[in-house]
């Protein structure tokens, strides 16, 4: 019974994150286009392509680890470790282009 909870309270708090990932990625700076045909935003999906997939791939996993009865609370807690890690580096390349947040998300 405890199992099933951690698990439901897990998953409803990976929905709230994506949900505010996603409400914060359509910010102001997105809606006036500023991510759109730049060259600085184009040079930092170049350079950050690899991290950026390492980044997904993590993120990925986290989510089948949180679906299972079973859940491992201190890998799920290294791989939330590691996704924080990786977007503070994913949020450092972006400011050493000049790249806005939103674009980043």
């Amino acid at each position: 019974m405890k199992k099933r909870m951690i698990v439901g309270i897990a998953m409803a708090m990976g929905m709230l994150s994506a949900g505010a990932l996603s409400a914060s990625a359509a910010g102001p700076c997105c809606i006036e286009g500023k991510c759109s045909d730049n060259q600085a935003v184009r040079q930092f999906i170049q350079e950050s392509a690899a991290l950026s997939g390492v980044f997904k791939a993590k993120e990925i996993e986290l989510r089948e680890l949180n679906a299972q009865e079973g859940i491992d609370i201190r890998k799920a807690d290294a791989l939330e470790e590691e996704l924080r890690e990786l977007k503070g580096r994913l949020r450092v390349a972006g400011e050493k282009h000049g790249v806005p947040p939103c674009c980043i998300g």
